[in-house]
C-alpha cells in the first residue's frame, strides 16, 4: 500500500518471526564456518588443523561479541532487552 512504510507514519518495520531469524542466523553462521575454516586450504598436518581450529574459535568469538554488543546497545537506547535484534 502506498504510504504504509513512510517515516512519517510512525510505524516501523521490525522483525516479527523469531524462528526465521534464528534459522537465517544459523544458515549464515554455517556459511561463515565453511568459508573461514575452509580458507586454510587443507588439513594435512597438525599445524594446519590447529590453524583451522583457531579460525573457528575466532569466528565464534566474533559472532558472540557482535550479538552481545548489539544487545547492550539496544538496552542502552530502548531500556529493554531485545533478543530479536541480536
Amino acid at each position: 500500500r502506498k504510504g504504509r512504510f513512510d517515516a512519517d507514519s510512525g510505524e516501523s518495520f521490525d522483525p516479527h518471526s523469531l524462528p526465521l531469524i534464528v534459522l537465517g542466523t544459523f544458515i549464515l553462521w554455517f556459511g561463515w564456518y565453511g568459508f573461514n575454516c575452509g580458507s586454510t586450504l587443507g588439513l594435512q598436518d597438525a599445524g594446519e588443523g590447529a590453524m583451522a581450529a583457531q579460525v573457528a574459535m575466532n569466528t565464534t568469538l566474533a559472532a558472540a561479541t557482535c550479538g552481545l554488543t548489539l544487545l547492550i546497545l539496544r538496552f542502552a537506547i530502548f531500556r529493554k532487552y531485545d533478543i530479536g535484534g541480536m
